[in-house]
C-alpha cells in the first residue's frame, strides 16, 4: 500500500512498500478514512511490495494477486444492485462493497473488494479482471476498465473532510460486507471459462489473420518479381511503422505494457486488440462494426483484423485504401503536380512557387493575381521594437461577433461535444440564423451574413435532411436561404490543411490560396468544418502539428474576415460532465481558439434534480462557454432539445431548439411558504423537529412533499422538493441549527423558521 498518489519507491531501491491485510481493509470500511485524494492510501492487491511494485510490468512478472477488484463510476447503481451483478456471475461469495470519495447521493460510486481462494500471477490477474468486467457487464453494471491493468491502485474507503458534516460525520458513504466462499479461479469458474472462451476466440481470429496475411505477402511478392521497379506503398508503409506506434498514435489506450489496447470505439472495459507485431487481432464487435481492416463473423460475434496500414487507412482516410496509396505514395515520392482545375476536387500537399503565383496559363479562379512589382520589390528590414501610439479608442475597429459572443470574424472558434448529442443540428440552426437575421434559439444575430457548412463526416443527404426538417420547423422559406446558404458534405468530399510526413507537418498551401478566394467571392462571413478530425491527416496528439493546422485555418480566416467555427469530439469521460479539458488531443487546438463551447447531454441524476422525466432529459442538452477570451463570461447555463420533425418524404428529423428549464416553483406561493413555517415550528416545539439531510427518516423534505402533494418515491418528484428546501434555506424562510441527537451522541442539524414571512408578503 501507499498513502498519497505522488508516493513511489522508485528511486529507493533499499526500501520496500508497506503491506495492509484484509482485517484491516473490512476496519477502514467501516471507518474510512478523511483525507483529500492527493493524500489519500490505496493498495495493490500483491504481495510483490519492493521499490518497483507500482509498476505495472514488474506486477505483471513478479506479483501474487490476492483478490480481484471492482470499479463502479457509471450507471449511478444502488449498493444492492452492484452486490446482485456480482452474485449473478460468481454465486455467494465475499466482498467487500464501499462508496468511493467522489460518490454521493445522486451519483453513487463503489469499489468492490473479492478475495481469492489461491493467489494468482499478474498475467492471470489482468485476464481474469477483464473477463470479470465483461461477465459483470452483462448485468447492466460497467466497472472501469483501467482496473485491469496489474500496478492499477486501488483507493482504500475514504470520505474526505470537504464531504463531511461540521461533526465531521460523511455527508454520503455506504459500505457492506457480505460474507461467503472465497472466489476460486479454478478451469470450471465463470471467469475462467469466460478467460478461456476468449483465447480460443484470439486463437481463431489470429490463425485467420494469419492465412490472410502470408496470402496478402504471397500476391505482393508476385507483384514485385512481375515489376520489380515498382514502389509499392503498403509495403513501404509497413516497413517503416510498428503496429505498437499506429496503435498509440491512434489513440488505444494501452493495457500496461502489454501487447493489448483498447480502440476508441469500444464500450465496454475490455483491451480486445491484440498487437501481434506483424498484425493485429481485435476481438471487439465495435470495432468491426467501424470498418477497422477485414470484419469476419464468428458466430453471432463479429472480429476484426490487418496490418498497420489497414490502420492508416481507416484512421486517416476514412477506410478509402486508394486515397490511402496515393497520399502516402506521394509521402515517398512526391511528385510535382500543378494545381487542379477545380481547386475542391483533388487537393494536392506541394509548396507552390513564385511562378506558380504568376502563372498566367494557370485558371483564373485558382489564384488571385499578384502584380510583378510585388514579387520583384526589395523587402524593408524590420524595425523593431515598435514605439506605441495609439490612444484614440474612438478609431480601434469594434470586434466584429456575427451570431452571440460565438463567432467572431477573423477568429476561430470550436464547439466539442461526445458524438450524437446534437452538436450538428444546433450549427445548422445557428447557420440558419445567420443567413436569416432571425434568433431562432434566443441568442443575438449581430450580423445577417452568408454561411457555407462543411460537413466531412455525413453524406450530403443527411445533412439536406437536417436543414429542411429546420427550416419547416421555424417556418423559413427557401427565398430567405437560398444563394446565402452553402453546404458541401458527404464521405467522398474532401477538405485537408494539410499531411504529417516524417519530416514534419506539410500544408496545403493551395487550398488556403483557393479558400481565401473563394470565400470572399460567395460573400460568406461565417464558415463551419465539420468535424476538424477530417479537415487534415496528423496526428491530432501532437501539439506543433495541430498548430500548423490550426495556423492554416486562422490564415483563411484572418486574410478572408470570416468567422470559422470548428467541431471537435471530446475524449471518453467517467461518467462527469466534458469541458474544456476534454476536448481530445493536443490542447494547441483550444489555445488557438478565441471562443469555445462544450456541449454535454443532461444526466438521469441532473434531470431527476431539477424535475425533468428521464425520458425527455435524453433530447437535452446543455452549451457551456468553455473559453471566451474575447467575450464576457454567459450570465447562466444556455440548455437545447432535440424535436423530431415530420419531412415530406415521411421521415422524422431531429431539429435543435430553445430550452427553459422548468421553474421547481410553479403553482407555489407565499401562503405555501408560510403554512411550512408553521409545520416546522410546531414540530420543533413538539420536541421533534425535522432534520435537514434527505437520508434522515424526519427530512423536512417529507414534511414539504405531504404540504404540496408531490410523490417523492421517484427521482423526479424527490429533485423538486430538495430543489425547493434548498432555495427555502438560501432564502432564510427556513433556517438550520444545530442540536444533541441523544440516540448518536452528536450533535446535528435540524430545521427551524428563518425569517417569518409577514401578512403583506402573503
Amino acid at each position: 500500500m501507499a498513502h498519497g498518489s505522488l508516493y513511489t519507491l522508485k528511486d529507493r531501491p533499499d526500501m520496500v512498500y508497506p503491506g495492509i491485510s484484509w482485517p484491516e481493509i473490512v476496519r477502514m470500511v467501516k471507518e474510512p478514512q478523511a483525507k483529500d485524494k492527493a493524500d489519500a492510501s490505496f493498495f495493490i492487491p500483491s504481495t510483490y511490495r519492493q521499490h518497483d511494485g507500482r509498476a505495472h510490468q514488474a506486477q505483471r512478472e513478479r506479483g501474487a494477486f490476492r483478490m480481484l477488484a471492482l470499479d463502479v463510476d457509471q450507471g449511478n447503481p444502488h449498493r444492492k444492485e452492484v452486490i446482485q451483478a456480482v452474485r449473478d456471475v460468481l454465486g455467494d461469495v465475499s466482498m467487500l462493497v464501499y462508496s468511493s470519495s467522489g460518490a454521493t447521493e445522486e451519483h453513487r460510486k463503489w469499489r468492490v473488494l473479492l478475495p481469492l481462494a489461491v493467489p494468482v500471477s499478474g498475467e492471470e490477474y489482468e485476464a481474469a479482471q477483464s473477463a470479470l468486467f465483461y461477465l459483470i457487464s452483462q448485468h447492466g453494471i460497467t466497472p472501469d476498465g483501467a482496473l485491469a491493468r496489474c500496478g492499477q491502485p486501488i483507493y482504500l474507503p475514504n470520505v474526505p473532510i470537504s464531504k463531511r458534516w461540521p461533526d465531521l460525520s460523511p455527508m454520503f458513504y455506504d459500505w457492506e460486507i457480505v460474507r461467503g466462499a472465497n472466489v476460486f479461479l479454478t478451469d470450471g469458474s465463470p471467469i475462467m471459462q469466460e478467460v478461456e472462451r476468449r483465447e480460443e476466440q484470439r486463437r481463431i481470429a489470429n490463425d485467420q489473420a494469419n492465412r490472410d496475411r502470408l496470402q496478402r505477402e504471397k500476391q505482393r511478392a508476385e507483384r514485385r518479381i512481375q515489376h520489380p521497379d515498382d514502389v509499392n506503398p503498403v509495403d513501404v508503409f509497413n516497413d517503416n511503422h510498428t503496429i505498437e506506434d499506429l496503435l498509440l498514435r491512434y489513440g488505444y489506450e494501452r493495457q500496461g505494457g502489454s501487447a493489448h489496447f483498447k480502440s476508441r470505439y469500444q464500450s465496454s472495459a475490455s483491451f480486445a486488440t491484440q498487437n501481434f507485431v506483424t498484425h493485429w487481432v481485435s476481438l471487439s464487435g465495435s470495432d468491426a462494426a467501424a470498418g477497422i481492416g477485414r470484419s469476419k463473423s464468428m458466430g453471432e460475434n463479429s472480429y476484426c483484423f490487418g496490418d498497420g496500414f489497414d490502420l492508416f487507412v481507416h484512421y486517416e482516410h476514412n477506410g478509402d485504401f486508394t486515397a490511402a496509396v496515393r497520399a502516402y505514395g506521394m509521402e515517398i515520392n512526391p511528385p510535382k503536380i500543378e494545381m487542379p482545375a477545380n481547386g475542391l476536387d483533388d487537393f494536392e500537399y506541394v509548396e507552390p512557387t513564385v511562378s506558380d503565383h504568376i502563372s498566367t496559363e494557370s485558371d483564373p479562379q485558382d489564384y488571385i493575381d499578384i502584380p510583378d512589382a510585388a514579387v520583384d520589390a526589395p523587402q524593408a528590414a524590420p524595425d523593431w521594437p515598435t514605439v506605441y501610439d495609439m490612444f484614440d479608442e474612438a478609431s480601434i475597429e469594434p470586434r466584429r461577433w456575427i451570431y452571440g459572443n460565438h463567432y467572431l470574424r477573423s477568429f476561430v472558434s470550436v464547439l466539442a461535444s461526445a458524438g450524437g448529442v446534437g452538436k450538428t443540428s444546433l450549427q445548422i440552426v445557428e447557420a440558419l440564423s445567420i443567413v436569416t437575421g432571425r434568433p431562432l434559439l434566443g441568442e443575438e444575430v449581430k450580423e445577417q451574413t452568408n454561411v457555407w457548412i462543411v460537413n466531412l463526416e455525413d453524406p450530403l443527404e443527411e445533412i439536406q435532411r437536417r436543414v429542411l426538417a429546420a427550416m419547416k420547423h421555424y417556418g423559413i422559406q427557401p427565398e430567405e436561404v437560398r444563394g446565402k446558404l452553402f453546404v458541401n458534405a458527404g464521405r467522398d468530399f474532401s477538405l485537408k490543411f494539410g499531411i504529417q510526413t516524417r519530416e514534419g507537418v506539410l500544408p496545403n498551401t493551395k487550398l488556403v490560396e483557393y479558400l481565401c478566394h473563394k470565400i470572399p467571392e460567395k460573400q460568406i462571413g461565417c464558415v463551419y468544418i465539420d468535424p476538424f478530425v477530417g479537415a487534415h491527416s496528423i496526428n491530432e496528439n501532437d501539439n506543433m502539428a495541430v498548430n500548423a493546422i490550426v495556423g492554416e485555418i486562422r490564415r483563411v480566416a484572418d486574410e478572408t474576415h470570416c468567422a470559422i467555427g470548428l467541431v471537435h469530439h471530446i475524449r471518453k469521460g467517467n461518467g462527469e460532465d466534458a469541458s474544456i479539458d476534454s476536448v481530445r488531443g493536443a490542447g494547441s487546438l483550444i489555445g488557438a481558439a478565441r471562443a469555445a463551447r462544450v456541449v454535454n447531454r443532461m444526466s438521469p441524476d441532473d434531470a431527476a434534480r431539477i424535475g425533468i422525466d428521464e425520458a425527455e432529459a435524453r433530447s437535452i442538452f446543455r452549451v457551456d462557454d468553455g473559453k471566451a477570451n474575447l467575450a464576457p463570461p454567459a450570465d447562466a447555463a444556455v440548455y437545447r432539445k432535440m424535436i423530431g420533425v415530420k419531412i415530406a418524404n415521411g421521415e422524422w428529423i431531429g431539429v435543435c431548439v430553445d430550452y427553459k428549464l422548468p421553474d421547481a416553483f410553479d403553482g407555489i406561493s407565499g401562503k405555501d411558504a408560510k403554512k411550512m413555517q408553521q409545520i416546522v415550528a410546531e414540530a420543533h416545539t413538539s420536541g421533534e423537529p425535522f432534520r435537514e439531510s434527505s437520508q434522515s427518516a424526519n427530512w423536512v423534505g417529507v414534511a414539504v412533499a405531504n404540504m404540496l402533494n408531490i410523490d417523492i418515491s421517484d427521482k423526479k418528484g424527490k429533485g423538486k422538493v430538495s430543489t425547493i428546501v434548498r432555495t427555502w434555506l438560501k432564502t432564510n424562510v427556513l433556517a438550520t441549527e444545530k442540536v444533541m441527537d441523544k440516540k448518536k451522541g452528536r450533535e446535528t442539524n435540524v430545521v427551524v423558521v428563518g425569517e417569518w414571512i409577514n401578512s403583506d408578503e402573503v
